[in-house]
């Protein structure tokens, strides 16, 4: 029978944009898996540390073996090091191979790392713009945002959703990013602000399109014996699970996201969860564009299609709200590559310890669940439900 893990603890650096970043690999490694060891506390150290999970995009670190930057205190000590590509939902798919391999019984006490995967490439656009060729697999330079493009011009052309309502999702982001001390862009930008920015790919404005940060972000995962003697507050991981669909994007209808929509049900039965709306208390879900969002309530059953507006203009996803949702800022406001997928998880384990600013700490949050979205738009997913004692 697989035993039960618990997240323990989290670790997180300062981001900044990519253009302005002066630190090594290695010294943003060290900086970011040192501040979870001080999370835990108790005398954990590096040496305990049985096994890693580093999360990559290959071809975006522009080196051959990007776990390399993992041996300052990883391979150099003999720990296990296994590396992990899944596009931006590679911290999501690590997160889920760590947790299986200590249900398995294999390693009690596991680290999953993500970093910036942006810091070697010299054009990251010219990358993404093959990544994700639409119709007959081409490559036009059609880059995220143009495809991104295409699901909330659909999604708008079916519900009638409005600029404002777009602005609106975003500006709930960039409001309690001000009030994340990790958080790339801390602006606050109302949804004046945000409708007097420029379209960059109709119906997508500047300011509701996610930065290119760099930083880093960690979990420590550990059995059920270890979780109890080194935390007073471990996070459950109650049901977590993934599912892929082919990277061809050229036959979708671009309407909503139908495979996080089965992964959800997925999950939500092997947590028990029927009523996901009224069951569980915190929510992160990867949002690069901020109207993602809306296609994402739909997806994981929050609403009925379409109606992800109305939640938003009726306060129910935000702070004091039924199921407050994205209060770090999200992806919106700090993408950090693969790093931003291992932050959803760490943020929702955050919330339901009680360790975030008072500012944007949901009251009492007990069950919470954390998305990952990568590859060609959508190609993976991730979902997880947590659950706290």
């Amino acid at each position: 029978m697989p035993r039960k893990v618990a997240v323990i603890g989290v670790g997180n650096t300062t981001y900044t944009s990519v253009k302005k970043e002066n630190r090594e690999r290695s010294e943003i490694a060290g900086a970011c898996i040192r501040s979870a060891l001080d999370f835990v506390g108790r005398g954990l150290s590096l040496s305990d540390i049985e096994a890693v999970y580093y999360s990559t995009v290959d071809g975006f670190e522009g080196v051959q073996r990007p776990e390399r930057s993992m041996d300052c205190f990883g391979q150099s000590a003999g720990t296990a090091v296994f590396t992990v590509n899944t596009g931006g939902t590679a911290g999501g798919s690590a997160i889920k191979d760590a947790y299986h391999i200590v249900a398995g019984g294999l390693y009690d006490i596991v680290l999953v790392y993500g970093c910036c995967t942006l810091l070697a490439a010299v054009d990251v656009q010219q990358i993404l713009n093959t990544a994700s060729p639409p119709l007959i697999e081409k490559p036009f330079g059609i880059g995220a945002v143009h495809l991104g493009g295409f699901y909330l011009s659909r999604y708008q052309s079916e519900y009638g959703t409005t600029a404002e309502d777009f602005a609106l999702v975003a500006a709930k982001s960039h409001k309690h990013a001000v009030n994340n001390q990790y958080a790339h862009v801390r602006r606050g930008y109302t949804v004046e602000q945000i409708l007097d920015s420029p379209v960059i790919c109709h119906p997508i404005r500047l300011r509701e399109i996610c930065p290119v940060s760099s930083g880093s972000c960690c979990l420590i995962l550990a059995s059920e014996e270890k979780a109890r003697e080194l935390s007073d507050t471990p996070v459950w991981i109650k049901a977590m699970s993934c599912i892929s669909d082919t990277y061809l994007v050229g036959y979708r209808d671009f309407l909503g996201f139908p495979m996080l929509k089965k992964l959800a049900q997925k999950v939500y039965q092997e947590a028990g969860i029927t009523k996901p709306l009224e069951e569980i208390d915190y929510a992160e879900v990867f949002n690069p564009f901020a109207g993602f969002e809306y296609l994402q309530y739909d997806a994981l059953d929050l609403c009925k299609e379409g109606e992800g507006p109305k939640l938003v203009r009726e306060g129910v996803t935000d702070l004091g709200g039924k199921l407050p949702v994205n209060l770090s800022g999200g992806t919106l406001c700090t993408n950090s590559g693969v790093a931003a997928s291992v932050t959803r998880h760490a943020e929702t384990c955050l919330q339901l310890m009680g360790r975030v600013e008072e500012e944007r700490q949901v009251k009492d949050a007990r069950v919470g669940l954390a998305h990952s979205w990568g590859g060609p738009m959508g190609q993976f997913n991730t979902l997880a439900i947590f659950e706290r004692d």
